[in-house]
C-alpha cells in the first residue's frame, strides 16, 4: 500500500504551487499509487524507521537521507486546511 501526497503546506498556506517541479517529481508530489506502477525505474518514495518516542519519529529515505517528524502539542490541522 502506498500513500501520496497532494498538496504541501508551510504555515498553514497551501505551497504546493510554488515548489520547483524537480522537487515535487522527486517527492511524487501530486503522483498516486498507480503511476508508479509498470514504470521502469519509478518507485513511490520509501522510509524505513530507525527511531521513535512519544515526541517524534525518525526514517531513513530510499535515498539514504533522513527524515524527522516532531508530534506538536497542539494539532495544527485546522490552520492548516483553512478550518479556523
Amino acid at each position: 500500500m502506498g500513500i501520496g501526497i497532494e498538496d504541501m503546506f508551510l504555515f498553514s498556506n497551501k505551497v504546493t504551487q510554488f515548489v520547483p517541479e524537480f522537487i515535487s517529481d522527486g517527492m511524487g508530489l501530486k503522483k498516486k499509487p498507480a503511476d508508479f506502477s509498470g514504470k521502469k525505474g519509478s518507485r513511490m518514495p520509501a522510509f524505513t524507521i530507525i527511531g521513535s518516542s512519544e515526541k517524534s519519529l525518525i526514517a531513513r529515505g530510499g535515498s539514504g537521507g533522513i527524515a524527522i517528524w516532531t508530534r506538536l502539542d497542539k494539532d495544527i490541522r485546522p490552520a492548516a486546511y483553512g478550518l479556523e
